[in-house]
């Protein structure tokens, strides 16, 4: 395969940790499926250095070349190039990946100390990048993880198209069942008002069944040979996500995303990121003013109940 510059690439922040080596098999296998190159992508950051790294100047250059040569030796198909950038990993890693891409990385981030608290450049990432971001466990491997169904959290208040349709190809892309999930907390607002909170529960009960038909209908219908199964549920959203469908191979979810500016990670999608054991695909998706509005439930509805979409935090 020969790289294109404007071609969409799978991009794979590399740290050389040993951690890290789950981001890099994802992106190679994902980069495989998608018939797209890959890019591995290490970040120096000259305003943090860190005393106890390995080797001196152009230590990156030789770690990406060596991971490289790993990746083709197991890949030979695979299209690959290495990068490297300066400055801080989140930023660095934004600058390098377009909307059409898909951004990688390790779970527990990339900082230059290689001591930062799990989760800490991942969601920075998934908050601000226009890109799909896959946040990969360090135990993820390709041979051990490839069973199990994608499940994809959904509003139906919100343009969830983008997110949905990724999740349907990657059901077909796999060969998995498809989990369409649509989850609120109720037990807030029951135990702040019982006798307002009856009726909302009818409500939304009702709205949620309309809208989500209304979501999934035409995808399933352009997606005829995906298994889909669309799942209610009034418990927390994250752990219906994490705890109550089984053993998923992905899991999938919306990010507001407006105008190409971040508006921000809600607290749901931060709880997935960092208790999942298996991929987390963040992907961006447009919310209008009016769909911000007409959310049924979201924390603007009293008693801070929580859905699968949250307004920014």
């Amino acid at each position: 395969m020969r790289y294109e510059g404007d071609q969409s690439k799978v991009v794979v922040g590399v740290d050389g940790s040993e951690r890290n080596a789950a981001a890099i098999d994802y992106g190679a296998t994902s980069a495989l499926a998608t018939d797209r190159p890959l890019m591995l992508v290490g970040v120096v950051d000259i305003g943090a250095p860190d005393r106890d790294a390995p080797g001196g100047p152009g230590h990156e250059w030789v770690l990406l070349e060596d991971i490289r040569d790993r990746v083709v030796a197991e890949y030979p198909r695979l299209s690959v190039r290495t990068l490297v950038r300066f400055g801080h990993p989140v930023s660095a890693l934004l600058a390098t990946v377009g909307e059409p891409d898909l951004l990688v990385v390790g779970k527990r981030g990339m900082g230059p100390s290689r001591s930062m608290r799990i989760g800490t450049t991942a969601l920075r990432l998934a908050a601000r990048a226009s890109s799909p971001l896959a946040v990969v466990p360090p135990g993820w491997r390709a041979p051990l993880h490839h069973s199990g169904a994608i499940v994809v959290g959904v509003d139906p208040a919100a343009d969830e198209e983008r997110s949905l349709r990724l999740a349907f190809s990657e059901a077909k892309r796999a060969g998995a069942p498809l989990r369409v999930v649509s989850a609120v907390d109720l037990r807030p607002m029951l135990v702040w008002d019982k006798v307002l909170g009856a009726p909302l529960y009818r409500q939304w009960e009702q709205r949620s069944a309309a809208s989500l038909e209304e979501l999934v209908g035409p995808l399933r219908r352009e997606f005829p040979g995906v298994e889909v199964t669309v799942v209610r549920d009034h418990g927390h959203a994250a752990d219906v996500l994490t705890d109550h469908l089984g053993n998923p191979q992905m899991i999938v979810l919306g990010r507001d995303h407006h105008n190409g500016y971040s508006i921000g990670l809600g607290a749901v999608a931060r709880e997935v990121l960092n208790i999942a054991d298996v991929p987390v695909l963040v992907v961006p998706v447009v919310r209008s003013r009016d769909q911000d509005r007409a959310a049924p439930m979201s924390d603007a509805t009293p008693g801070g109940t929580k859905s699968l979409r949250e307004p920014a935090s």
